[in-house]
């Protein structure tokens, strides 16, 4: 396959075309199977081209799938970040249970507390960084990790993106979480890998941490966004 690419289309096509242990890590944000948003009692689809509001059984089904692709592809670790909502709180916890055994690590992402519209319920403030591995998942120890008792399991961050396609595309990470981890884990032309690419924000922060990168994106409007913003970047290091 060709590096320093994102392919436009499902995860699991880019999948099918990578060997086994073929790339190094995987940082990644699933769609939360939030459904439909409820803005000024607007209901709008979170994602284009993607429906996002799949039953229990099926969502679980789905994700299990995609991870277990994604151990197969990956040398290390795979860095799968996502919030436990209402729409996805059973397949969650089902999740945490059937890969108990591959998961070497789990970290608490800090971010600022949004209230719930909804009384009665728990506002959110904080996601998940989940962190499966077939790469001695027994062990607590990072044996590929740049860090020795300086690297927290909690990471607090601003909401700000620093993006300037965050208006169009609302599930954004902040750039400093992937370039943070790219630092910590590995070292520079490791490939990372991103089965839900958006705007390309795992790709950026490859290019400005000397790493390679791959992405997966099956909407037509986040890809060229995402072409669109990595051409920008490539085109800044170059002058440096």
């Amino acid at each position: 396959m060709e590096i320093n690419k994102i392919y436009c289309e499902s995860n699991l096509e880019t999948m099918a075309r990578m060997e086994d242990k073929s790339i190094d890590y995987v940082l990644t944000s699933p769609p939360y199977n939030i459904g439909y948003n409820n803005m000024n009692g607007n209901s709008s689809k979170k994602y284009k081209e993607f429906d996002d509001n799949f039953s229990d059984d099926d969502y679980f089904e789905q994700q299990v799938y995609l991870i277990e692709e994604l151990l197969r592809v990956t040398k290390n670790h795979v860095f799968y970040n996502i919030q436990m909502l209402g729409g996805n709180k059973l397949s969650f916890l089902k999740l945490i249970g059937n890969f108990s055994s591959r998961i070497k690590d789990i970290m608490i992402w800090e971010k600022k507390m949004i209230p719930h519209i909804e009384s009665g319920v728990l506002s959110s403030n904080f996601e998940f960084i989940i962190i499966f591995s077939d790469n001695l998942p027994d062990k607590k120890k990072f044996y590929d990790g740049n860090f020795k008792g300086n690297f927290s399991n909690l990471i607090k961050t601003s909401n700000k993106h620093h993006n300037e396609f965050s208006e169009k595309h609302k599930a954004i990470m902040p750039l400093d979480i992937p370039r943070m981890f790219m630092v910590k884990f590995g070292k520079p032309n490791d490939i990372w890998y991103d089965p839900y690419s958006g705007t390309g924000t795992t790709a950026v922060a490859a290019i400005l941490e000397q790493r390679q990168y791959l992405g997966s994106e099956i909407s037509n409007e986040y890809y060229d966004l995402s072409l669109k913003r990595i051409s920008q970047h490539q085109s800044q290091t170059r002058l440096f």
